[in-house]
């Protein structure tokens, strides 16, 4: 399975948009000020979002979010059939990080997520905090993947860690004159290729086609197709995930609808 950074969030990581210029604490010389940013999963959404509810099964059927008298991104509610099934508080630390706080229906605490951007949106840092079992007392970092970005916006490497045991992960990134982007990960203590991802993106920037192999085990590769349906706003709202090798494996269809606020 690839081990891209979308696929290590939660299925319901809350989408969060940063209403800069009514955050005193926002620095209004960051690019980010002068507009609002929609912040989903590990990817930035267009427009200003108010509820996206899927179609499909997923972890939570819908999410909400709640502003305050100056629009200001308070928290976001998540449903299950319907139902209230936890929330996400905000808490703004500066104009390029944001401190998530994840409750369940109970009010308590559940886990909390740091996110780290830069100016032109490319996320630099993601930390997700839970905790262990049995050890429900305290708080630890259970994830954290770090990027660097070339000055054209492609990624030029990272840094990946676990707390299960898993060694941590170092990854480098070419870009063939196709377009192609090729991504190598490794393990960072003994530098052995763990995979290799080559990926062909969209004009919008999302992954059309993905082929991947592990050198360690075999010199196969997997090979999947994505399709997309944008909104007016250029948002996905259809999204099938196709294996060519198989009719089972990571053969998925996902359907969104994402309102928006007036403007």
């Amino acid at each position: 399975m690839s081990r891209t950074f979308i696929a290590s969030t939660p299925l319901c990581i809350v989408a969060f948009i940063l209403f800069s210029c009514c955050n005193k604490n926002i620095d209004t010389t960051s690019a980010c000020s002068s507009e609002v940013i929609t912040l989903y999963g590990a990817s930035f959404l267009k427009g200003k979002v108010s509820s996206i509810v899927y179609d499909d099964e997923q972890e939570c059927d819908s999410t909400l979010f709640v502003y305050s008298s100056k629009q200001h991104l308070l928290k976001a509610i998540f449903y299950l059939n319907g139902e209230e099934n936890g929330y996400c508080k905000y808490d703004y630390n500066g104009s390029n990080r944001i401190d998530l706080h994840y409750y369940d229906s109970n009010k308590k605490e559940t886990s909390y997520s740091i996110v780290e951007f830069d100016n032109n949106k490319n996320i630099t840092l993601y930390r997700d905090y839970g905790y262990i079992y049995p050890d429900t007392t305290k708080m630890v970092m259970l994830y954290m993947k770090q990027r660097s970005y070339e000055e054209n916006n492609r990624i030029n490497g990272a840094f990946e860690y676990h707390c299960d045991g898993i060694p941590p992960y170092k990854y480098r990134y070419t870009y063939n004159n196709d377009g192609t982007e090729v991504e190598e990960c490794f393990l960072a203590v003994t530098g052995d290729i763990y995979t290799i991802t080559k990926r062909k993106r969209d004009k919008k920037g999302n992954v059309v086609e993905e082929s991947e192999n592990f050198p360690r085990d075999t010199s196969d590769w997997t090979n999947i197709k994505i399709k997309y349906k944008y909104d007016e706003k250029d948002n996905w709202i259809e999204r099938r995930i196709m294996d060519e090798d198989s009719e089972s494996y990571r053969n998925k269809y996902s359907k969104r609808r994402i309102h928006y606020l007036e403007e």
